[in-house]
């Protein structure tokens, strides 16, 4: 009992920070916090900085019909699609339309007092998406085949930027980086959008094992916080977390406590989580529930998948890509106006 005592005192030490050595009540409060008042007042003063990031997409999507001989598509190699399409009244390339709205959060890093720009550093797949994505149709064993089933093509993508009301600013994304993952959006507006991240980069504190982070996001558009451990990632300019992180926290910005215990410094940007598609037949729209299907309902019967985060681990991009970067955008920057302050280069 000792020795498990001991333990669980060791582990409030560590959360607690070295600014602390005890479990603080804050006044006015119910129930007791697990860091100093110093830290807490930094989370505080930090969190001003995070905003949410949201686009509205609207997508073109192509679904493409084959001729069959023996229930297979019939090959054609003069056609673009390998395969001959039905010709009779466009029933070959069926188009629709589709909206998607996407959240995430991001980190203001620049706010001069003589201008109305707010420059926000967040992800890249938030405010740039892929164009255009193909999606194949598999074989019995789930292997991807060669037969294109759907080309989603993005129209237009509307990029905003919410701040500490709930009101929302339009934003333009002035650079950015699918490999990284990065992107500079830029908000104007005469209002206060949110307060300019205070201290300095931690371009120099990468992130290692068993170090301790906070992260920041907008799940469901609405700013919430997390943390977790750190360890290594097998993919290239990032770490990884075991922070509980939800669609909606990518772009967040994730943090460490500095030598002193008393700030937080910037180290990532929150990028992906790892996730499992689940596909499944979907009835008709429109139906009540607890109605019944029956034959004449199986033709408009289709499948539709949907994406479940597989919860305990999230990457971040490293403060070393961050700072590449940024100083990459020097350029798109300049063009727009704006100078960032040194520190960030």
């Amino acid at each position: 009992m000792k020795s498990i005592l001991l333990l669980a005192t060791a582990i409030l030490m560590v959360l607690s920070g070295s600014c602390t050595r005890h479990v603080a009540r804050e006044s006015g409060a119910a129930g007791v916090s697990l860091i100093g008042s110093e830290l807490r007042s930094e989370i505080r003063r930090i969190e001003k900085s995070v905003v949410g990031i949201l686009a509205d997409i609207d997508i073109e999507i192509q679904t493409f019909n084959y001729q069959l001989l023996d229930d297979l598509p019939i090959r054609d190699p003069n056609s673009p699609y390998g395969y001959k399409l039905l010709a009779s009244d466009g029933a070959g390339i069926v188009t629709t339309t589709d909206e998607k709205a996407l959240s995430g959060g991001g980190l203001l890093i620049d706010h001069t007092s003589d201008s109305d720009n707010y420059t926000i550093l967040t992800s890249s797949h938030l405010v740039a998406p892929r164009d255009t994505t193909d999606v194949y149709f598999v074989d019995k064993e789930g292997r991807k085949t060669d037969i294109l089933f759907q080309r989603h093509i993005v129209k237009r993508v509307r990029v905003s930027v919410r701040g500490r009301g709930n009101w929302r600013v339009k934003a333009d994304v002035l650079a950015q980086d699918p490999v990284d993952d990065l992107a500079l959006v830029v908000a104007e507006t005469e209002r206060q959008l949110a307060a300019e991240y205070p201290n300095e980069p931690g371009y120099d504190a990468s992130p290692g094992w068993g170090d301790w982070v906070f992260m920041f996001g907008y799940p469901r558009e609405v700013k919430q916080m997390t943390g977790g451990w750190v360890s290594k990632s097998p993919y290239r300019g990032t770490f990884a977390t075991d922070a509980v992180v939800r669609f909606g926290f990518s772009g967040g910005p994730v943090f460490a406590i500095s030598d002193d215990a008393n700030k937080l410094v910037f180290v990532g940007v929150i990028k992906s989580v790892p996730s499992q598609t689940l596909e499944y037949i979907a009835p008709p729209e429109g139906l009540p529930p607890g109605f019944t299907l029956g034959p004449d309902d199986v033709p408009d019967l289709v499948v539709k998948a949907q994406n479940l985060v597989d919860y305990g681990t999230a990457y971040c991009v490293s403060p070393e890509r961050i700072q590449a970067f940024v100083k990459n955008a020097r350029a798109s920057l300049r063009n727009a106006g704006i100078r960032l302050s040194a520190k960030y280069h």
